[in-house]
């Protein structure tokens, strides 16, 4: 086989570029930390990744909404805890009220407390989180649960739920009918804030025998007290819960986070070595090419 000088030369050339190519790759490899560059370098491993890139990414989004969960929940955890201690106070003011020996002097000053505390009662039940959603409307969240004037709930009983992991949806709000809402003796219903109304007018007229349901208004604010209490435990559960889940998204995001490492880091100590056995291989073809440029029979007429 006849070999001519050029084709020398342009073996030596390939050779140079080809020991360029990998140098420059590895250099890329060192400065980025990364062992794929691109999803040739390692087809299967570059696919692998994307999956779990995926499902951090999901599983970071789901931390994301149990930090939203747990900010809804601890707002309304504080407003029925300021409930309860409103209702505990007008049961106490209602029994007083109730007691024959008072005349309408003191009624009048229980009347007029018991109404300052409805209204921080009212107030508290169109409560709004940090983005401006009623917490008691259900569903309804952009519409105030309560009308001021006639007390009409004006929600629903929806109750709204934030994906906190793959298999768990936690309930972020407590409908306010199944809270301020309670059931009349004579079977309808009545928002406890229309019941301490109509209490506190027949006080300032010192007669609670005339308040309509008056029998049954130390029985619906103990409701009342009981439904408050009950959905600040039902949301004490799900706080638990909601921290419960966060660890095992922790614990799935370090996992995956290892896993990826493990198939995307680069070994450093292995690059370095291979970093430098290149620069050599890369000098040894440059010197070669030198050597080989300068190669011809006339060099030796």
């Amino acid at each position: 086989m006849r070999i001519s000088t050029n084709y020398i030369q342009q073996q030596s050339v390939e050779s140079m570029l080809r020991q360029q190519t990998e140098l420059a790759k590895t250099q890329q490899q060192v400065s980025t930390g990364e062992r794929i560059l691109s999803p040739s370098d390692d087809p299967v491993a570059a696919v692998r990744i994307l999956g779990i890139e995926r499902d951090l990414n999901l599983t970071e989004q789901y931390q994301g909404n149990a930090d939203v969960a747990e900010s809804k929940l601890s707002v309304t955890d504080g407003v029925l805890d300021s409930a309860a201690d409103i209702l505990q106070r007008i049961r106490e003011l209602g029994v007083q009220g109730l007691n024959d020996s008072n005349d309408a002097n003191a009624r009048a000053a229980i009347a007029e407390e018991m109404d300052q505390l409805k209204q921080s009662l009212l107030s508290l039940a169109n409560s709004t989180d940090a983005n401006g959603e009623y917490l008691f409307s259900g569903y309804q969240s952009n519409t105030q649960a309560f009308d001021p004037g006639t007390y009409a709930y004006n929600g629903d009983s929806g109750q709204r739920n934030v994906r906190v992991g793959g298999g768990y949806l936690v309930e972020v709000s407590e409908p306010g009918d199944q809270i301020f809402v309670t059931n009349n003796l004579d079977g309808s219903t009545e928002a406890i804030f229309q019941t301490i109304d109509e209490f506190t007018t027949a006080l300032n007229n010192n007669d609670v025998s005339t308040a309509p349901n008056n029998g049954d208004f130390l029985s619906n604010i103990d409701t009342s007290l009981g439904q408050v209490l009950g959905a600040r435990t039902a949301v004490g559960t799900r706080l638990n819960a909601v921290d419960q889940q966060r660890a095992v998204n922790e614990a799935s995001i370090a996992s995956l986070e290892s896993n990826r490492s493990q198939l995307k880091d680069l070994d450093y100590a292995e690059a370095i070595t291979r970093l430098n056995q290149q620069s050599v291989g890369l000098q040894a073809a440059q010197q070669a090419y030198v050597k080989v440029q300068g190669l011809s029979l006339f060099n030796f007429i």
